[in-house]
């Protein structure tokens, strides 16, 4: 379950995008650095995501980030 999400920032390019996302899942807080950008594939441009799960933590961890804990 998505919990927070941060705004879109621009990459390195015209067309590279990035932003955060925090999910809920069971007890433990994950984020993941979502990314979007645009290609030709030869007959018209197209947008591409992905998403990298860069960290998570126990919803009882100190090492979570204390404002993330009032969106829990």
């Amino acid at each position: 379950m998505l919990i927070y999400q941060t705004k879109e920032k621009k990459g390195y390019g015209k067309q590279n995008y990035y932003w955060n996302e925090y999910h809920l899942e069971d007890d433990t807080v994950s984020k993941h650095r979502c990314h979007r950008q645009k290609f030709f594939d030869g007959h018209e441009n197209n947008w591409e995501t992905d998403e990298t799960r860069t960290d998570s933590w126990k919803i009882d961890d100190p090492d979570m980030p204390d404002w993330l804990n009032k969106y829990i």
